[in-house]
Formats: C-alpha cells, sequence, structure tokens
C-alpha cells in the first residue's frame, strides 16, 4: 500500500511538469512570463502554502515534538553542507557551482513533494510534521541560502536584517506565532490564503517543466555531477538519520518516520526558482531538481518502506 500511494504521489507531481515542457518546446511562454510565474511563486503562493500548512491545534506534545524534529533537520543541514564540501574538491568544482550544490544538498523538497507524500503515508499528523520541517528550512533557506544562491551568481556575501524581510521568511513567522499564540485564522480569510497556498505546487512544476524544455531529456542525463549529488541526498543522509534515529529512539513513530521521509526528499523545487532569480547557473539547478526527483520514485519508495519494517 505505502508503494502504490508514494509512487502515485510523485506521479501527479510529475504530470504537473508537463504543461511547462510542452510550452517551451512551443514557446507559447518566454524567459519573461517564467521569471513572472517565479515572482508570484516567492512572493504569494509559497508564503500562503507556510502559513495554512501551520493552521494547527496547539498541544505541549507537538511542540516537544517540535524541538526534535527542528534538532534533526539543523542537523541534516550540517551534515549536507559537510558533503557539498567534500563533492566540490574532489570533483575540483568552480566555485559558483560549489555554492549552488550546497544549496541543492542542503534543501530538499520538504514541502512541494514532502507534504503531499506525508499526507499520503501518514494523513494529517504527517502533514503538520512535514510543514514544520519546511518552516525550519525555509528559515535557512531565505537567508543563509539566498546568500549561497548570490554567491553562486558571483555575488558578494552578505548577512543583514535584510535577508529575513522578506515574504518567504515572514511567513513562517506568521504560521508559528498563529500557531504559538493558539489563532486559528477565519474562513473568510483561512480559505482564500489556503486555495492560493494550493497553487504553488503545480506552478512551481510548471517553472521545472519549463527549464526541462529548454535544457533537453540528452542534457538530464549526461552530467556525471548530478548523480553523485543524487546519491548523496537521496541515498547517504536519509542513511545517516535513519540509523541515528534508531540508535536515539526505541521504536518508529509518525514523527521518526515523517523524518526519515523528510530528510529523503530530492533537491528542493525552489532551486530552480531561486537561481532564476538570482541569474545562476539555471541549466544545472533544473537538472538536479529533475534527476533526483526521478530518482527519488524509487529511493523514497524504499525507504518508506524500510521504516514500516524496524
Amino acid at each position: 500500500m505505502a508503494t502504490t500511494q508514494i509512487v502515485l504521489s510523485l506521479v501527479k507531481l510529475f504530470i504537473m511538469i508537463v504543461p511547462g515542457y510542452v510550452l517551451a518546446n512551443k514557446n507559447i511562454i518566454d524567459e519573461h512570463q517564467s521569471k513572472g510565474v517565479t515572482s508570484i511563486i516567492t512572493c504569494l503562493t509559497w508564503p500562503c502554502l507556510i502559513v495554512a500548512s501551520l493552521q494547527r491545534e496547539f498541544s505541549v506534545g507537538l511542540c516537544i515534538n517540535m524541538g526534535i524534529l527542528a534538532a534533526v533537520m539543523v542537523a541534516e543541514l550540517a551534515v549536507a553542507c559537510l558533503m557539498s564540501v567534500i563533492i566540490g574538491r574532489c570533483f575540483k568544482l568552480e566555485k559558483n557551482v560549489r555554492y549552488l550544490m550546497m544549496f541543492m544538498l542542503m534543501f530538499g523538497s520538504t514541502g512541494f513533494m514532502g507534504i503531499p507524500v506525508c499526507n499520503a503515508l501518514y494523513g494529517s499528523e504527517g502533514v503538520f510534521y512535514a510543514a514544520l520541517a519546511e518552516s525550519v528550512q525555509n528559515v535557512f533557506v531565505f537567508t543563509l541560502g539566498l546568500i549561497m544562491m548570490g554567491r553562486s551568481a558571483g555575488r558578494p556575501a552578505e548577512l543583514s536584517v535584510k535577508n529575513f524581510i522578506n515574504p518567504g521568511f515572514v511567513s513562517v513567522v506568521a504560521g508559528l506565532s498563529l500557531f504559538f499564540a493558539r489563532i486559528t485564522l477565519p474562513n473568510v480569510i483561512a480559505v482564500p490564503v489556503e486555495t492560493i497556498g494550493a497553487t504553488t505546487s503545480p506552478l512551481v512544476m510548471l517553472v521545472v517543466g519549463y527549464q526541462l524544455g529548454r535544457i533537453g531529456l540528452r542534457e538530464l542525463f549526461s552530467d556525471i555531477r548530478i548523480y553523485v549529488l543524487s546519491a548523496v541526498k537521496l541515498i547517504v543522509t536519509p542513511l545517516i538519520f535513519l540509523v541515528l534515529v534508531r540508535l536515539l529512539f526505541p521504536g518508529m513513530n509518525v514523527l521518526l518516520r515523517s523524518i526519515i521521509i523528510e530528510t529523503a526528499m530530492p533537491v528542493a523545487a525552489c532551486t530552480t526558482i531561486f537561481t532564476r532569480q538570482y541569474d545562476g547557473d539555471v541549466e544545472f539547478a533544473t537538472k538536479g531538481v529533475m534527476l533526483s526527483t526521478l530518482l527519488s520514485v524509487i529511493t523514497l519508495t524504499g525507504f518508506a518502506l524500510i521504516v514500516e519494517m524496524i
């Protein structure tokens, strides 16, 4: 059952890529229009998705689980950062590619894919943990992540208050504030926010499909660096945390299963979005997103079955 649910969730996401691929090949949309969609995602739909996902009933147990999940997610970022340094030195990657690969290894598709997959596997409780994982990741995506993106595009690195003043980070703060304050948005606000947020996944996949149409399928499978990146992202990192979770906790529950599934997510689809926004190596970013997502059909299925058996 778990295998069918995961495959179906991923197939639904892949189907959303097709329109963007066709539109690119038929020259129906251009770069300017694609960037416009990117701006809508980063400034409107993604923030709405985050706020809507964090609309849950407050409890002490959830707060404890939040702490556990946050600690694991931060540890994962540290491990991924170390892995990226090792790969960069082994392959003698150029500076801009090293920073981009670091971003790709550190940040997974915890929201766009993580939320629907955890929903299929573990229901509403899994969705909440996936949303929390996404929130923790977003704190770093919209701060250190944007600095990495800037460096990958040749811009000087800088960390200031301005890095935190962006729609993504503000939405994380707003969503968590509402959760801890035990405030539930009235339907007249909640429904539009949820509806707008629900458009994030199809819009992101539209942009990814557009970039794939510009690259071509042959180019997608020709870069050895992407295979190495995918292997580390989809197999090595989640295996490390699977072992750690089993050593630290006596038994598996929805929280721990959700954590493993989230660490096994492919490269974040937002990598393509931000690379376009910062005028970085969009082709490399898109290949990383696409190939890791394709391979995750196998690896995610494997990890989902493993955590059910142990």
